[in-house]
C-alpha cells in the first residue's frame, strides 16, 4: 500500500473498528509472554478474546495493549491482580482516547517532512476552521487552526 490515501484509511479503519484481529501468537511474541500466560490471563478475566469461526482466539489491538500493559507492571514487580487493576485503569484512559479519535479525526494528508491531520471544527469558532495537528518526521508535533483543505482520504 503505497498511497498515502490507502495508509490513512487502514489508520482510520483500526481506530474506528474492532474487526482487525491478531492471534494469540501475534499477541504472545508482541507483549513477550507465552500464550499460556494469555491463556491464563483470559480464564481469570483480565483480557478477553473473540473465538474465530475456526476456534483459534483472536485478539483485538485493544487487548494487545491491555496485555502488554499487565506483563509491563508484573515485570515492574505488580501481583497479577495488581497489574491487571492498574491496566484496566490505563485501558479507560485508552478507551476515552480512542473514542476521541474515533469521533474528531476527519482525515489527513503528507506534507512537506510529515502529517498534517485534521481534528475537526472547534466550537465557538467559524465552521470552517479546523484543528489541524501536524506530525513532522523529526518528532516534533503542533497544532493549527486554520480554514479546511482536502484531505487525502476524502
Amino acid at each position: 500500500m503505497e498511497n498515502p490515501a490507502g495508509r490513512l484509511a487502514v489508520v482510520k479503519k483500526i481506530i474506528d473498528s474492532e474487526a482487525m484481529l491478531l492471534s494469540i501468537g501475534d499477541v504472545a511474541n508482541a507483549v513477550d509472554v507465552s500464550t499460556r500466560q494469555l491463556r491464563y490471563w483470559e480464564k481469570k478475566g483480565y483480557i478477553k478474546s473473540k473465538i474465530s469461526k475456526t476456534g483459534q482466539r483472536k485478539y483485538t489491538y485493544f487487548t494487545m495493549i491491555q496485555a502488554g500493559n499487565i506483563a509491563s507492571y508484573i515485570e515492574d514487580g505488580f501481583t497479577l491482580a495488581k497489574a491487571a487493576e492498574k491496566a484496566q485503569s490505563n485501558g479507560r484512559i485508552m478507551k476515552a482516547l480512542r473514542h476521541f479519535l474515533k469521533e474528531r479525526f476527519s482525515g489527513g494528508r503528507e506534507i512537506p517532512n510529515g502529517y498534517e491531520f485534521d481534528l475537526g471544527e472547534i466550537k465557538g469558532l467559524p465552521k470552517d476552521q479546523r484543528l489541524f495537528i501536524e506530525v513532522l518526521e523529526d518528532g516534533e508535533s503542533f497544532f493549527q487552526v486554520k480554514k479546511k483543505v482536502q484531505m487525502i482520504d476524502e
